[in-house]
């Protein structure tokens, strides 16, 4: 990993992944649809009642999805084929809480799949006959689109959440196991200081997690087989790249909207065959990123490495734009939806 500006990030007080310019200026009071290098969909506005979550009276450590999370290292059915999971029951809410979107003010429900903590919005009833699509985001570190800032809703909630609504999609943000970055050890939960490239997580803990949190998913909807719709910011998208894609790519075709961040396999190489079509299925990628990111090396890797294995690859460049200095939430909906377009 080629951090070779982490002094500058630090005189900015980003960690090396912030996923939220919020974290510089968190009271800038930027309207949603500015893109100035602040947060576009500031938490400061975003839904008035949003802040406050209800316990709904159920222990997250024994809802349904603690005991669907399949172990990551064994196959659950999951493929690229035209089925569904055929799932019911859904996860268990431990609070609920309520959401401004722009498809109007949505509940949503906060459970618990193994160490990973989730809020997941259910589509719109009766928009669509048959399975839904599955759309998770990772957030950046700081987890401030996960948490919230200065007493608002998730970003990522009321950013992505009324899209999804509308679009046959279940929508799941979800936490890293150590509340703070996704592609750091489960044991490092300080993101006040920029994080070493020993800090990584080679073993793939945070990916096992996340396959156990997709399983939990397929077994409480009816899910479809097809790609699933990852999103990711700057630290969110370096775990998607560089550690989930490599190990569970085949099992879990992908449209990955990268916002800031992207990285080649830590190992190296991939751990299935990645020149079959079979295995790559559907997974495209979609890297959004600034020409003067200082992970723009990085994501310029992971482009030629990705492409050089035939897979799709887009990118949006834009100009004069430094880490995450634009509507990187946003853009994961935008990408989403052309994605899917039909």
């Amino acid at each position: 990993m080629s951090r070779f500006v982490l002094a500058a990030v630090l005189a900015l007080g980003l960690s090396a992944c912030s996923d939220d310019p919020d974290e510089v200026t968190p009271d800038s009071g930027t309207h949603p649809t500015t893109d100035a290098g602040h947060d576009a969909g500031s938490d400061v506005d975003a839904g008035t009642d949003a802040g406050t979550e209800v316990d709904a009276g159920t222990d997250a450590g024994t809802d349904a999805g603690m005991d669907a999370g399949t172990d990551a290292g064994t196959d659950a059915g999951t493929d690229a084929g035209t089925g569904s999971s055929h799932g019911s029951g859904k996860l268990a809410c431990r609070k609920t809480g309520t959401v401004n979107t722009d498809a109007g003010t949505l509940t949503y429900c906060v459970s618990q799949v193994g160490a990973t903590e989730v809020k997941y919005i259910e589509p719109k009833q009766g928009i669509t006959p048959g399975p839904m699509r599955l759309a998770i985001y990772l957030h950046g570190d700081g987890a401030l689109t996960y948490t919230g800032s200065n007493g608002g809703s998730p970003r990522s909630l009321f950013t992505h959440g009324g899209w999804t609504y509308g679009h046959n999609t279940l929508y799941v943000t979800a936490l890293a196991p150590n509340k703070c970055a996704w592609w750091t050890v489960p044991e490092r939960t300080d993101c006040t200081t920029d994080a070493p490239v020993e800090a990584r997580d080679l073993e793939g803990r945070n990916a096992a997690e996340l396959v156990s949190l997709i399983e939990a998913l397929r077994k409480g909807w009816d899910i479809q087989d097809g790609p699933i719709l990852f999103g990711g910011s700057s630290g969110g998208s370096i775990e998607l790249t560089a550690s989930f894609l490599p190990r569970y790519g085949d099992r879990y075709p992908g449209i990955y909207a990268l916002s800031c961040g992207g990285e080649k396999p830590w190992t190296g190489n991939m751990d299935w065959d990645a020149s079959n079509a079979t295995l790559r299925g559907g997974t495209r990628f979609y890297f959004t990123y600034g020409d003067q990111d200082f992970l723009y090396n990085d994501i310029q890797d992971a482009k030629a490495y990705f492409g050089g294995l035939q897979f799709p690859v887009s990118d949006k460049v834009i100009p004069g734009a430094a880490h995450c200095a634009f509507d990187q939430v946003g853009r994961v909906t935008e990408v989403w939806n052309e994605a899917t377009a039909q």
